[in-house]
């Protein structure tokens, strides 16, 4: 999977936070701030880099940068960018896949949300659907870490939460307006009324016995009662050079939302029916990967036109070399600016979206080999870019694929490119002879269109809503089958395109599995999963896959008991036995991916070998 690169606004101690957090999870991170930062607790603070060249974050290098150029070397090299750029302007060229404002300023100091694939704001001032994404609360308290994906956090209070039994008492404000001078260094030992700083001669004076956990920086222009300085009640020395509770607790939370909208990571806390933030994570579910037989895309495309809103489409009607994506690719630009689908990131993706959103404001249609000898393009191939308007007119097509995928079906999509300035689409009354086909001479595209493949999973547990959350971001319609109630509700999955509930004998019996489907067997205990086997290995139609989780030893003994009730060894040796990928997977999480890339595998296997 393509590294995600994040921008964040701001470089102080919650932006910092955020920064360890995202880049722990082994995304790059590009910090931008002011030539002088205000940042107080600059021992924990990538802008440090800025008065330093770079700065070491707990055990993360921040090197400062001159140019977006320069931090992409350093985030390749595996450190923190930070940039002297307060209005983030570096995202033109950096082009990110999440754009975060950690500049805590109690207001939105010019972020939008057109500005990256996921904008997410921090603290008060930002209103999420309107200036971002989502949202994440930074008061102190019950709700401290919160994603918002409507609405706002908390209004400032402008009163510190507590530490150590302390909260406004704690902070050191500027006495006068001036230039801030500091008396003494960041882990000092203080008592209250001790000089720390001066602004204009004035003292500034600690009000509590402690360390002294944050201070500006020396020359730094200061208002009287700006907040200057922080002492810790608690005087534990480590707690200078590490990120505070809040700003990592924050920082979790701004990954989770961009693995929540970007749909990298799907699980059974994911998106629910009713939340608002259901429109905007579905526009990105498909960032992965989409094209005309995933029915998500086709759906939201329709909803758009029988809307009578337009929709801007970039479609890859054929590609040569090295390529992310291939042929079939779509990526569609809404009426309200979301991105449905993919053609692959990078210079690709950056020119498609441009094109597609002219498309959607009535440019004309355009057809064009986009070449690797562009300098943002390193990819090595060329690809045949198709963008067009999509209309009300179009609704009878999209219906037709609907259809085509709720039923399960097969049909073909006729595209006519010979003239670019007016592109017909229809569907053809014959099928393909191969899944993907462009005809340079008469301009024709073809395209086998497939119904989704069903995955059947016997079993709710971690694992398995795990795996649903991410198998229906990889396109597979999936139908989940569990005995416990506590587990098998929609609510709990609601990614799954069913959930029944019943004993697994019956279950299993009643369950309508074809010759394309996948079956993985996740249920809580060896009794159960041999249940399921044998009800799906004894059946006259055998579906395209059979895994089922469990150690060697179990998977053994599976084995030899369905062997012994009738199943014929070939049958047997061609269940995935314990199931999965051997990446070394631990965690549910790490499970479901290692069972997902064998799904996958099999899935391209199948699609090769339909040629």
């Amino acid at each position: 999977m393509r590294t995600m690169l994040v921008v964040i606004r701001g470089a102080g101690d919650i932006a910092s936070g955020i920064a360890l957090r995202l880049f722990r999870a082994g995304m790059q991170v590009v910090m931008c701030d002011l030539a002088v930062p205000t940042s107080i607790r600059r021992t924990v603070c990538f802008s440090e880099a800025i008065r330093l060249g770079e700065v070491c974050v707990e055990d993360v290098r921040g090197v400062l940068c001159e140019s977006a150029e320069s931090a992409r070397g350093v985030v390749s090299a595996g450190n923190v960018a930070v940039l002297v750029d307060p209005a983030a302007s570096c995202v033109e060229e950096l082009r990110p896949d999440a754009l975060v404002d950690a500049i805590l300023a109690k207001r939105n100091l010019g972020t939008t949300r057109d500005m990256a694939p996921v904008v997410v704001g921090v603290g008060p001032g930002f209103t999420a659907q309107v200036d971002c994404d989502a949202a994440v609360e930074t008061m102190r308290g019950h709700y401290l870490g919160r994603v918002y994906y409507e609405g706002s956090p908390i209004p400032n209070t402008a009163v510190p939460g507590l530490i150590g039994g302390y909260a406004g008492e704690r902070v050191m404000r500027a006495p006068a307006d001036g230039v801030f001078e500091p008396c003494v260094e960041i882990g000092a030992q203080v008592k209250a009324g001790d000089v720390c700083a001066t602004v204009d001669g004035e003292p500034m004076c600690a009000t509590i016995d402690g360390v002294v956990r944050g201070l500006l920086q020396a020359g730094v222009p200061v208002r009287r009662g700006m907040k200057s300085g922080d002492v810790d009640p608690r005087c534990r020395s480590e707690y200078i050079r590490s990120s505070s509770d809040k700003a990592l607790a924050v920082g979790g939370s701004v990954l989770e939302a961009i693995l929540s909208l970007s749909g990298v990571l799907c699980g059974p806390g994911g998106m629910r029916e009713n939340d608002a933030s259901t429109e905007k994570n579905v526009a990105l579910a498909h960032v992965s990967g989409s094209n005309f037989s995933d029915f998500s895309l086709v759906d939201a495309i329709f909803d758009e036109l029988a809307a009578a809103r337009a929709v801007g489409l970039a479609s890859l009607l054929a590609t040569r070399g090295s390529m992310p994506r291939h042929e079939g690719a779509r990526l569609a630009v809404t009426a309200d600016g979301r991105l449905l689908g993919t053609v692959g990131g990078g210079a690709m993706e950056q020119i498609a979206i441009e094109r597609a959103r002219a498309a959607r404001d009535g440019a004309a249609s355009s057809l064009e080999w986009v070449t690797s000898s562009r300098s943002d393009m390193a990819c090595g191939g060329d690809a045949l870019l198709a963008v067009r308007t999509l209309a009300p007119d179009d609704l009878p097509v999209l219906l037709a694929l609907k259809q085509v995928l709720e039923g399960g079906g097969t049909a073909a999509l006729r595209e006519d490119w010979s003239d670019p300035s007016a592109p017909v689409m229809t569907m053809a009354e014959d099928t393909c002879p191969s899944s993907v086909r462009w005809d340079e001479a008469s301009g024709i595209y073809r395209e086998s269109i497939v119904s989704p493949s069903r995955l059947h999973v016997f079993g709710a547990g971690h694992v398995g809503a795990a795996l649903v959350g991410m198998s229906a971001a990889a396109g597979f319609a999936c139908h989940v089958y569990d005995d416990r109630p506590e587990l098998a509700t929609p609510e709990r999955l609601p990614q799954a395109a069913s959930v029944t509930r019943g004993s697994f004998d019956g279950l299993a019996a009643a369950a309508s599995i074809g010759p394309r489907d996948f079956v993985v067997v996740l249920t809580h205990g060896h009794v159960h999963d041999e249940t399921v086997l044998l009800a799906v290995l004894t059946r006259n139609v055998q579906p395209a896959y059979v895994g089922c989780i469990g150690s060697r030893r179990k998977s053994a003994l599976a084995r030899e008991h369905l062997v012994a009730a009738g199943v014929s060894q070939e049958r047997v040796d061609a269940v995935a036995m314990p199931i999965g990928e051997a990446i070394g997977a631990v965690t549910p999480a790490e499970i479901a991916v290692s069972i997902l890339a064998q799904l996958v595998s099999r899935r391209a296997q199948l699609r090769a070998a339909r040629g």
